[in-house]
């Protein structure tokens, strides 16, 4: 697996372009500014086989429309987001600091079990609610794609519309049963480990 991680915006959101040898690419969380994400497509001479939105906050999907219309690629959310993926005031671009209004409309609703793949590369949909109610991650043979549910030393917030404390507590026992060695790239911040959250991080104890 390649990758490579675009931190964008106001709020330092991570925008992973995932690809395997033949260029067989997803785009996950495509925060904003567009152009930047779609020149790094380029110069890694990528074809993207799907864009998929993590969960349905303005700050993951300000760019979504746009990568999707440059690269064909489907627009792939979780279908308890997807609600919000069309709604401003849910998904907070029309509250918050965005820098504009953002209603999107799937192309693909993803449940729990579903996959994704690209070329080689195949990640399973894990639904993981709390910091939203139709969060997801994504888990391949040795990585978590963990969007807002996990960070390096903390979690997302539950106190956002849809959030909910005790989904947030579920999903992280579920994760702390993925193997220690399993990277996590998560929605904001740097990279980590599943065991190093579970040693580390006081929301996994």
């Amino acid at each position: 697996m390649k990758l490579r991680c675009l931190e964008l915006g106001a709020l330092s959101t991570n925008c992973y372009l995932v690809w395997d040898e033949a260029g067989q690419a997803l785009i996950i969380d495509p925060a904003c500014y567009p152009d930047r994400i779609l020149t790094a497509v380029k110069e890694a001479d990528l074809q993207v086989v799907a864009v998929v939105l993590t969960h349905a906050h303005f700050d993951h999907m300000e760019a979504a429309q746009a990568v999707c219309e440059a690269t064909g690629a489907p627009l792939c959310v979780s279908e308890g987001d997807a609600p919000a993926a069309a709604d401003p005031n849910r998904n907070l671009s029309g509250r918050l600091m965005a820098k504009r209004m953002v209603a999107l409309q799937a192309d693909r609703l993803l449940r729990e079990g579903d996959t994704l793949s690209a070329g080689s590369l195949t990640f399973t949909v894990w639904e993981t609610p709390g910091h939203t109610p139709g969060c997801i991650c994504l888990v391949g043979e040795d990585v978590v794609f963990s969007g807002d549910t996990l960070f390096c030393g903390s979690i997302g917030r539950t106190d956002f519309p849809g959030g909910d404390d005790m989904a947030m507590l579920r999903s992280l026992r579920r994760l702390a049963t993925l193997p220690e060695s399993m990277a996590v790239y998560a929605g904001h911040g740097p990279a980590t480990t599943i065991g190093r959250e579970i040693r580390t991080n006081p929301y996994m104890r």
